[in-house]
């Protein structure tokens, strides 16, 4: 099978097909008003078509597809310095550079510096002298690796080279002679947060984030690249382009290479594990996949929050995704099985269920790639769901007064402008997790980001920590003598346990045990451990989260009895209280 080129809307004549990125930098180099282009995203650093059962770097792509009718294609990056894909420009360069050097008694023309700022100012020499000669003369050039020509950083901090090279990219973004004419250049870098902002920001360049392939063009690569029939004998083409949502090209050849090597057929299975392996390693190890062996039915309690969790997975299962909500705010005290829950959750969902972990970094600039390179991977994916545990700490927030250089805030407004784009409804799932949901920034909890609040409580009554018990007994695996009833024992405590607090009598049991030799939990050693325990006390602490969680929640069936009952206002009262007690 291949892809054909001529009947694909999109594309030049006998070309391959342009993805929606290329079309847009096709369109605004016709419409001429801008001649600086910043390419960046993780499908940079991907393979792209360049005609039948063509593929190359994006570099390749530019010059051949994009670009194929310029007179000259000029490259550069540090480390190969200055090329050409035609011989005889090469030579026209080199000609240009003889002249330079009997007037400044250089070598140029034999060694060329690799510099970026010598090595951008003979480029421009060379542009001018050309577009001076011949006035049909057109050109695109094309640099790689931006953040090490034009990197982020404050310009009074960088080096002298850096800003010298900073301000030859700018101005050749504004020079008329470039826009005039058919000049055009374009910076590669696989994320825009890596650039020199000043770069990124000016009104003259214009970004244009390179995606990974989505299913059509996964399909395509598949079907052009050609592979041996019993590579798809258990999963076939189609299927595996849906199944590798998120994979780039080069992902792709990966997988059939491997699979081809060891004369294997493609398993899903298979597929599926090496897709999360692939996928955790491009965001950088700070995407996970959370997996579970158990679904909500082994969360004891939290009735009302389980049924509103599977509302969506219904809807999801459908192919809802207009009535699922944009995401989940998740809060109440610590040992709630706030985490618990969401994984469970993972089990039934349908759809890829990824933690963001710590994106954040001490280097200049890394937290917004880090950040950005993240958005884009989960965009790839979708749908997928993303939880973040944390959530008050994680996220940042609009208003830091420049503490930390406004890391913080662009952070978080970068997150709130995903988090909000409706057309991402049911393809990206927010759950966010705290115990102190009032220190998550409101923009990112209302109606269209984490729009459902859902709060989970301690167990309210000894029937129901004796619910919460079995349930950690039986996923744990500790088995009782006969006739041991533990809500009566659980009832003789002057605590009100919470499932952190039963999970730790059950773990602590179970290493009793495994030293005395016993296979079952005695009601002589649970009362012990009953009666040993003793949580941490902050009773004031604990209240707070209670409460604050009640004033949070969106469902009141979600509230306990004792909290149902209060008026909002008379729980704000009381907060207000407990901020002033612990001095907040």
């Amino acid at each position: 099978m291949s892809v054909s080129p001529d009947a694909t809307p999109g594309g030049e004549p006998g070309g391959p097909l342009l993805p929606a990125w290329a079309k847009t930098l096709q369109r605004r180099v016709r419409q001429r008003g801008i001649d600086f282009f910043i390419l960046h995203g993780p499908g940079v650093r991907d393979l792209h078509p360049l005609g039948f059962r063509r593929f190359g770097t994006i570099g390749d792509f530019l010059a051949e597809v994009i670009f194929g009718d310029r007179s000259a294609i000029v490259t550069y990056d540090r480390g190969a310095g200055i090329g050409f894909t035609d011989r005889d420009v090469e030579n026209e360069f080199k000609t240009v550079l003889k002249a330079y050097d009997k007037v400044g008694g250089t070598n140029l023309a034999q060694v060329q510096p690799r510099d970026p700022d010598r090595a951008l100012q003979l480029i421009e020499t060379y542009l001018r002298y050309q577009l001076g000669e011949n006035h049909r003369f057109a050109a695109a050039v094309i640099i790689d690796y931006g953040e090490t020509v034009a990197p982020a950083g404050e310009p009074g901090q960088l080096p002298a080279e850096d800003r010298s090279s900073i301000v030859t990219l700018r101005r050749w973004a504004s020079d008329p002679l470039f826009l005039h004419r058919s000049v055009t250049f374009c910076l590669l870098s696989e994320t825009s947060a890596a650039l020199s902002a000043p770069l990124v920001g000016d009104a003259r360049t214009f970004e244009i984030a390179v995606s990974i392939p989505d299913e059509p063009e996964r399909y395509a690569y598949i079907a052009a690249r050609g592979s041996r029939p019993e590579t798809f004998a258990k999963v076939d083409a189609r299927r595996v382009a849906i199944l590798t949502a998120g994979l780039t090209r080069l992902h792709l050849e990966s997988l059939l290479a491997e699979a081809e090597t060891a004369g294997a057929a493609l398993d899903q299975e298979a597929l599926t594990r090496e897709k999360k392996r692939l996928i955790e390693e491009a965001s950088g190890s700070l995407l996970t996949f959370m997996t579970s062996d158990v679904d909500l039915d082994a969360v004891a309690g939290h009735e009302g929050a389980k049924a509103l969790f599977r509302e969506t997975a219904r809807a999801l299962a459908q192919g809802r995704l207009d009535v699922a909500p944009m995401g989940y705010l998740v809060c109440g005290p610590v040992g709630t099985g706030k985490s618990f829950i969401v994984r469970c959750f993972a089990k039934e969902i349908g759809i890829p269920v990824v933690e963001l972990l710590n994106f954040r970094s001490k280097w200049q600039g890394q937290t917004e790639a880090n950040l950005e390179r993240v958005l884009g991977l989960l965009d790839a994916i979708g749908p997928v769901a993303v939880v973040v545990d944390e959530a008050d700490a994680a996220l940042g927030t609009r208003e830091t007064h420049g503490a930390d250089s406004g890391v913080s805030e662009r952070v978080f407004a970068s997150l709130a402008a995903f988090m909000g784009d409706t057309r991402r409804r049911g393809k990206v799932l927010w759950f966010l997790m705290t115990s102190r949901p009032d220190l998550v920034p409101v923009d990112l909890k209302r109606q269209g980001r984490a729009e459902e609040h859902i709060a989970l409580f301690p167990p309210a009554t000894v029937e129901e920590r004796a619910l919460v018990f079995d349930a950690l007994r039986r996923r744990l695996r500790v088995a009782l003598q006969p006739g041991l009833e533990p809500a009566g024992l659980l009832a003789e405590s002057p605590d009100a346990l919470s499932a952190a607090d039963l999970e730790a009598i059950l773990v602590r049991a179970s290493r009793r045990m495994a030293a005395a030799g016993e296979s079952a939990l005695s009601a002589t050693l649970l009362r012990e451990l009953i009666r040993d325990c003793q949580p941490p006390s902050y009773p004031l602490e604990l209240e707070y989260q209670r409460l604050i969680a009640a004033f949070e929640c969106t469902s009141r069936r979600l509230l306990p009895p004792d909290l149902a009952a209060l008026a909002p206002a008379a729980i704000g009262a009381r907060l207000a209280e407990l901020r002033g007690a612990l001095g907040r």
